[in-house]
């Protein structure tokens, strides 16, 4: 049987809409990880579109490197074009993979937030078996809440949701294994001339992986974890409508 699985993603506002969007989720999420970022983009009148990466979303498959998760992406580009894409962790790392396939023809804006461009083969031995652990034993609603106070209780059910819908555990093994080594910030340098890319970042220490280059710019949110879409995401949608030529938020 094929690995090949039809894809699944969520969408917000209406298909008419001549304002479009894209939103990649990371590791171990889900395309409702986006809720409160595409509902505000949608009410600005764009028409939201969240894929489902392989292996996420109830999506199952076993090549998890990041060209075929890139791959897997591009017949939405096909059939549309996007104003802005907004990526957040590893959903960075598949968009960078993604710049080639972009259309050369109309100005597209990058929204990448605490992009994981890049681990150390020490990091991911050492994190390996704890972030596939976080599918195998998932937290609560409640325990997620006390965990990270700043979330909604949206926000800790739709990252209940993401790691319920993870195929398995061994999908973050894999993905983390297969993509050895994690090295993708290089893949930033070679920006296409009709493309923008500003990156949010919650880590400081993420800054020192994005190349430096006259059409992306970095800025630092203070007082936030790394999930910024549920703590911040006022300041994603503000980057979105800014990189576009917007200025207020809806």
């Amino acid at each position: 049987m094929s690995d090949f699985k039809l894809p699944s993603a969520t969408q917000w506002g209406f298909p008419s809409s001549t304002k479009r969007a894209l939103l990649v989720h990371g590791l171990g999420c889900s395309s409702l990880t986006w809720e409160r970022v595409a509902e505000a983009l949608a009410r600005a009148g764009y028409f939201v579109v969240a894929p489902n990466l392989i292996g996420h979303g109830f999506r199952t498959g076993t090549d998890f490197r990041m060209e075929t998760v890139a791959r897997d992406l591009q017949p939405y580009l096909a059939n549309a074009d996007y104003d802005v894409i907004i990526a957040h962790s590893w959903g960075s790392a598949v968009v960078a993979a993604l710049l080639p396939s972009l259309p050369r023809s109309r100005p597209t804006s990058l929204v990448l937030v605490d992009p994981s461009l890049e681990f150390s083969p020490e990091f991911v031995k050492a994190i390996k078996e704890e972030w596939a652990g976080r599918v195998a034993n998932i937290k609560s609603v409640e325990e997620f809440m006390v965990q990270f106070p700043k979330w909604t209780r949206l926000d800790a059910i739709t990252r209940v949701i993401g790691l319920q819908a993870c195929a398995s555990p061994d999908v973050i093994r894999e993905i983390l294994t297969q993509n050895d080594p994690w090295a993708f910030g290089h893949l930033l340098s070679d920006c296409p001339p009709n493309i923008t890319i500003t990156v949010l970042i919650a880590n400081p220490e993420v800054e020192k992986h994005i190349p430096k280059h006259p059409q992306i710019t970095c800025s630092i949110i203070p007082g936030v974890t790394h999930w910024v879409q549920y703590e911040a995401p006022e300041r994603i949608v503000d980057a979105a409508l800014q990189s576009v030529g917007g200025s207020q938020r809806p």
